[in-house]
Formats: C-alpha cells, structure tokens, sequence
C-alpha cells in the first residue's frame, strides 16, 4: 500500500507539473499570438487588398442577383425546347407530305421545261435580236446628248451661285438701304444673268 501510495503521488505531481507546463506552454503561445496579431492583421489586409477580395464580393452579389433570372432563362428554354420538339414533329409530317408530292412537282417541272421553256427562249431571242439592238442604239445617241447637258447644267449652277451671292449682297444693302432696293437689284441680276 505504501508503494501504491507511492506510486499514485509519484503520478499525480507528474501530472502537476504537467498541467503547469501546458498553462505555461498555452500562455507563452498565446502572448506570441498577442504580438503577432497586428502583423497578422496588416497582412490579412494587404491579401485582401492583394485579391480584390472586394471586387470577388461584388461579383459574387451580381451572380446572386443573376442567378433567378438564369434559372428562370433555362426553364423557359426547356419549355422552348419541348415547343421545338413538337414542330420538328410536325415538320417531319410536312416532310413526308412534299415527299408523296414530290413526283407531281416533277412532273410539272418536266411540262414546263418541255412545253413553256420553248415559248420563253424563243421570245427571249426575238428581245435579243429585235429589240436590244434599237435599245443599244437609243442608249449610244443618250450618251451622246448627256455630255453637252451636263455642261449646261455646271454652267447653270455657276450662274445660281453668282446670283446667291449677288442675293447675299443685296440683301445686306437692303437691310442697309431698303427693301425695294434689294427687289430691283435682285430683278435687273436676273434679267442680266438669264439673257446671258
């Protein structure tokens, strides 16, 4: 009994001085963690400056935002879907339709090309032969005629800008001298410009 008594005394301040050495292992640790945590907050800081951990945020928000609407998206394109797959089917009906119409649409195709087609070639020819020719001849004397039209029309358009400016003019000394002036300057270019 002494021994065991011995023995439990022996464990007990084994025990002890374990207990004392953990509190003090646990204080010590948390005194490093007390100096460190400044540090540990600035580097907290400058890695969620560093990954934008604000911008993923804001991201992370837009997709919940966007989220409904996206479910809502793929459940109306699984309606679509359905609608699609019912008019495949019936197109597939009008597919077989056209094929049993198929051999009357050739059948036509080959009337036409055997009994039409001649009439239109034939008149086809006569345009070319009788009456391109003339249109060809009627388009040579036009390119001929457009020319001299055309220096007309440069000619005519000087002369407006001349009278605009006369106009212009007239109508600075008239606001100056009178309105009645401004008529008869504007009547005697005119005349002038026109018997030229």
């Amino acid at each position: 009994m002494a021994r065991m008594r011995m023995l439990i005394q022996a464990v007990l301040a084994a025990s002890i001085f374990y207990l004392g050495y953990t509190i003090y292992s646990f204080t010590s640790t948390v005194n490093t963690v007390v100096d460190k945590y400044p540090e540990m907050l600035t580097e907290i800081s400058n890695t969620a400056q560093t990954l934008k951990i604000d911008q993923w945020l804001e991201v992370a928000d837009k997709f919940a935002t966007i989220t409904p609407d996206a479910v809502k998206t793929a459940q109306d394109i699984n309606k679509t879907i359905g609608e699609v797959n019912t008019t495949v089917g019936e197109v597939n009906k009008t597919a077989s339709a056209i094929n049993t119409n198929i051999p009357s649409v050739l059948a036509e195709v080959k009337a036409i090309r055997t009994q039409a087609l001649p009439d239109v070639l034939s008149e086809s020819k006569a345009i070319r032969t009788q009456t391109l020719p003339g249109v060809l001849r009627e388009s040579a004397l036009l390119r001929q005629d457009v020319p001299p039209m055309l220096a007309k029309v440069d000619e005519l358009m000087d002369k407006s800008e001349e009278l605009s400016k006369q106009a212009a003019q007239g109508a600075v000394k008239g606001v100056i001298l009178s309105p009645i002036d401004l008529l008869k300057d504007a009547g005697s270019g005119l005349k002038s410009k026109v018997s030229q």
